[in-house]
């Protein structure tokens, strides 16, 4: 069983997702993240794997988030604030920086999806209503 982190990062109200080529469905979206590793935790896996594939150091932790994913594992979501506005390093994957509003859903993993729809959309109307 395959167990995955995810690192949702948050910036002036927009979420880091990365672009991906699929052989299936041509490409798709997905926070950074991937495998956890033996004695990790999900938010720690989290933190590596944004560093790893954006060159991004994980900014304040705020909540972590935990699902099924599609190959029957555990999949943590970690949501971090930034400290400040960060642009993730060149590599064959893009990022972009999207509102809440904004994320591809049927360009998404139903993990990923479901997530969004339970928690993302939810602490994203929180922390804005909570900065006005």
């Amino acid at each position: 069983m395959k167990h995955l982190a995810m690192a949702v990062v948050i910036d002036d109200g927009k979420v880091l997702v990365q672009r991906r080529p699929c052989s299936v469905q041509g490409e798709f979206h997905q926070f950074p993240g991937g495998a956890v590793k033996n004695n990790e935790t999900g938010t720690d896996a989290a933190k590596r794997e944004l560093f790893e594939a954006a060159g991004i150091t994980a900014g304040e932790h705020v909540a972590t988030f935990s699902g099924i994913n599609d190959f029957g594992g555990r999949i943590y979501y970690a949501i971090f604030n930034t400290a400040k506005s960060v642009a993730p390093k060149s590599s064959n994957s893009e990022f972009e920086w999207r509102s809440v509003d904004d994320l591809p859903l049927s360009d998404l993993h139903a993990a990923d999806v479901e997530f969004v729809q339970k928690h993302l959309f939810d602490y994203c109307e929180s922390q804005a209503s909570s900065n006005s």
